[in-house]
């Protein structure tokens, strides 16, 4: 019986320690959103939610480059020897690609990093200043420190996508729970200690301090690439850009998509309304991570079977994944507003620290369709393309009209919008897409049949 669910979920040890992770993230999120109102003011919680909503600003240095890191880093590895240690073994020439493709990007993190820290640091200070209201004293030195931590994660975070290029998403996810238990843990420890708004600075200091050890004792086989190798390795221009900037432009599109609501409810309805809406993304963003674990598990595999050209495979794992994504999704998405409805039913007090019962149930909408999305993309993504450019850039443009004519209204009017944009352009325009790559397999498979 446990062998047939097993195989139902689609679970292997990749998939499981994805969904051990996400399924700790609901807890530990959950605990904290329960923390929070008790150990908070609503204007510290504000502050809290509208931090994390800034700090998501990385998408513009990073620049969707994990992403293409890990679309060729396992283009490259479908081919060779990957050990549980670290160490790969193959093709020289291979292995003296991917050795480029570390050595390449870590110069464009340390950079990407800098320049996260002083401007995104400074234009937290602005707008803080200038709409917060608690005293200078209680946020600055925490957004110095969060705004600190978050950059060394960010130039750290590449070691971590090559280790995901080459299959091992266990191995990573294994690390992000131990990190997220011992934030958490942390966090909880701090919050009833009454350390105020400082907790928002542990998680991220707890992850760079044991990224930087998991790195430091685990093997990298892409340090020393073998002498033997006389290929040109990898071109940024060549191999690297033609993806890269269609990523950007989508992932930056992104920004506007999922984190330009806090701060503007923090701007014009203040930071206690801000902290009701951030806790109720929180919670949604968690669903969201459960949701996505099937897909992200076997982004790599994808990939794999692709560089090989096996499309019957390609497109078995990814109808498993697509199903098992969204109907997680959707299931726990439901569960969120029949809990919030009946917890408003009873008149349970603390309900009155996340949004109202509209907007969670618009909210809701927005995130199973924006899990169908993603994983549409992933599919497309796994091809070394990036088709979703002009689909994001009109979907982000759609949103910020909508939070720009909804800015005063109330919240439940402007997710409203959010979800009709999904449903109405970019789930349409995905899924048309979507079926142009399966029909290019279709016509290969036939091809090859016929051969």
């Amino acid at each position: 019986m446990i062998a047939r669910l097993k195989t139902l979920a689609g679970l292997d040890f990749h998939v499981f320690l994805t969904l051990l992770l996400r399924g700790w993230g609901i807890l530990a999120g959950g605990a904290t959103t329960l923390l929070l109102p008790f150990w908070l003011t609503p204007g510290q919680q504000g502050f809290y939610y509208t931090f994390g909503s800034l700090l998501a600003l990385q998408v513009f240095f990073e620049l969707g480059l994990n992403q293409v890191i890990i679309q060729l880093v396992s283009h490259e590895a479908a081919h060779l020897q990957l050990h549980d240690d670290g160490t790969i073994t193959g093709d020289a020439e291979r292995i003296h690609r991917l050795s480029a493709i570390r050595r390449l990007v870590q110069r464009w993190y340390l950079i990407a990093a800098a320049l996260f820290a002083v401007i995104t640091g400074l234009a937290g200070h602005v707008f803080f200043e200038r709409r917060g209201g608690l005293p200078t004293e209680d946020w600055l030195p925490v957004w110095a420190c969060l705004v600190a931590f978050t950059a060394v994660n960010l130039y750290m975070s590449p070691r971590l996508a090559i280790v995901e290029g080459t299959g091992h998403i266990g191995q990573v996810a294994r690390l992000r729970l131990i990190q997220s238990v011992l934030g958490y843990g942390t966090l909880w420890a701090l919050l009833l200690a009454g350390a105020g708004l400082w907790v928002a600075a542990v998680v991220p200091a707890v992850s760079a301090l044991t990224t930087w050890v998991w790195i430091r004792i685990r093997a990298d086989g892409l340090r020393h690439a073998p002498s033997t190798a006389s290929g040109p390795g990898f071109s940024w221009r060549r191999d690297i850009f033609p993806l890269q900037w269609r990523l950007a432009v989508s992932w930056a599109s992104g920004y506007f998509i999922f984190n330009l609501f806090t701060p503007i409810i923090f701007a014009h309805h203040g930071a206690k309304e801000a902290g009701r809406f951030g806790m109720a993304m929180a919670i949604f963003n968690a669903v969201t991570t459960v949701g996505l674990s099937w897909i992200n598990a076997k982004a790599p595999t994808l990939t794999m079977h692709i560089s090989r050209g096996e499309s019957t495979d390609l497109n078995r794992v990814f109808r498993g994944v697509l199903i098992r994504s969204v109907a997680f999704t959707g299931i726990l998405s439901t569960a969120v507003v029949a809990t919030a409805a009946v917890a408003t039913q009873i008149g349970w007090s603390a309900i009155g620290r996340i949004a109202d019962l509209k907007s969670l149930l618009a909210i809701a909408v927005a995130t199973t369709i924006n899990v169908l999305v993603y994983a549409c993309a992933s599919y497309m993504r796994a091809h070394r393309e990036e088709p979703m450019v002009p689909v994001s850039v009109v979907s982000a443009g759609c949103t910020i009209a909508a939070v720009v004519l909804t800015a005063t209204m109330p919240v439940a009017w402007m997710m409203a919008l959010y979800a009709a944009i999904g449903g109405l352009v970019t789930l349409p325009w995905t899924v048309a897409l979507l079926r142009g790559y399966q029909a290019r397999h279709a016509t290969l498979s036939a091809k090859h049949l016929a051969a």
